[in-house]
């Protein structure tokens, strides 16, 4: 049995082939600010992919079929923030066609910075002593949005310097919401009530909410916008009427990167992509960050726990230390994005396998060494340490630990 262990890992013995995007490294510099603003415009025609949805949504208003409390929900980098402004856009649009809102009408022109005045905004924020209402953080907000539709909460956060604090929604919010409803609208038409990751108000603060739902003042539109609806309070899920939005499909994601980084051929766009599983954020990040160095990281990470190197993985853990929290986590992510498909190839379906070049071979040749005893221990250890760097722990003690325990998985035989 050690001899086939042995065999099958071979190939994390061999030296490092050429990179497959070429002898050099790929360079690709930050997203482009002009790029951003014009998304940022959140017109439909702006927002990547979602045709079928797009059209059923505009479709919904111009039939007069406009319900009163809409959720949302998509996974991260799907568009689903970047969905419900556009809808908001063209709701309040003095001169939308069949298509998508003008761009050019006074109410256009104030979504172009998210200051209409009969659109109102709600989002986490973390509490201080004084500030525990979302007004004071609004022009935070809309910076962020302006600069990045796709805004995510780790984004959020980090623009509001608060790592180590807890973004929540309280009562006092919600008090803010009903004291924004009760105002009359600005424009005479619809008012637009924006909230944004609604799973993060405490139980209080749903509650009010709740009742807020269920007795809606007239030509009140709440669009919800979430990534998590599970911790959502079912009676509110109850009261709204749920918009999907799915992941992007990879065919959409590649065009959009090659538009924001024109450094970027076909196959490295379409490559990113796939790996990214339909995430723009993640796209974004694998490409600003030059995605090639993670697989060669991860690659000969292994390659030295299989040979149980220990001085080499001790070399990798301070590595790590240095890469910064952001770019331990993106490692982490792509770990379990590779490890998921040499899983899919170990139960015999490659057709499902979402890889190319170098990073085939990879899964080829890793999904030997996995097993029964195995497969859900490596991908355990990697969601763990992801877990422990969003909390902050010792990055070179935690890598040490996950090298360790990967040296027992890779050699850990069927039939132990």
């Amino acid at each position: 049995m050690a001899a086939k262990i042995l065999a099958a890992g071979h190939w994390l013995l061999a030296a490092c082939q050429p990179c497959r995007f070429g002898k050099q490294p790929v360079t690709i510099g930050q997203w482009r600010i002009g790029e951003a603003r014009k998304l940022a415009l959140v017109l439909f025609s702006k927002v990547i992919g979602h045709a079928a949805l797009k059209a059923k949504l505009i479709g919904n208003i111009r039939e007069g079929r406009v319900a009163h409390a809409q959720l949302f929900m998509g996974p991260r980098g799907g568009g689903n923030l970047a969905m419900a402004l556009a809808y908001g856009r063209y709701l309040l649009c003095q001169e939308r066609d069949t298509v998508d809102a003008c761009g050019k009408c006074s109410s256009c022109l104030q979504m172009n910075k998210l200051e209409h005045p009969d659109v109102h905004l709600e989002f986490p924020i973390f509490f201080t002593e004084k500030v525990k209402v979302c007004e004071p953080f609004t022009p935070q907000w809309r910076q962020a949005v302006l600069a990045e539709p796709y805004l995510d909460v780790e984004q959020w956060r980090d623009q509001l310097e608060s790592e180590n604090k807890q973004l929540r929604m309280g009562v006092d919010i919600a008090q803010e919401i009903q004291r924004k409803l009760s105002l009359r609208s600005f424009m005479g038409g619809y008012k637009v009530m924006l909230i944004w990751l609604p799973e993060l108000m405490d139980t209080a603060a749903a509650n009010k909410l709740l009742k807020v739902l269920e007795e809606p003042e007239p030509n009140t539109v709440f669009l919800l916008v979430s990534t998590d609806a599970e911790q959502l309070l079912a009676t509110i899920l109850s009261r709204a009427q749920l918009v999907k939005v799915p992941a992007l499909r990879p065919t959409e994601l590649a065009e959009a990167l090659r538009e924001r980084f024109t450094e970027l051929g076909p196959d490295e766009s379409m490559a990113i992509a796939l790996r990214s599983e339909g995430d723009l954020l993640e796209a974004v990040d694998m490409a600003n960050k030059n995605e090639e160095e993670l697989f060669v990281f991860f690659r000969d990470w292994l390659r030295a726990c299989f040979r149980r190197e220990v001085s080499v993985a001790v070399e990798f853990g301070e590595a790590f230390q240095k890469m910064g929290r952001e770019r331990q986590k993106s490692l982490m992510r792509y770990g379990l994005y590779l490890i998921r498909q040499c899983a899919l190839q170990w139960q015999n379906v490659p057709e499902l396998v979402r890889v190319l070049g170098q990073e085939h071979e990879f899964v080829q040749n890793f999904s030997k060494l996995m097993n029964h005893n195995n497969v859900d221990g490596i991908r355990r250890e990697l969601e763990t340490a992801h877990y422990h760097v969003e909390r902050n722990a010792n990055p070179k003690i935690l890598f040490s630990d996950l090298s360790y325990k990967m040296m027992g998985l890779l050699r850990m035989p069927a039939t132990a």
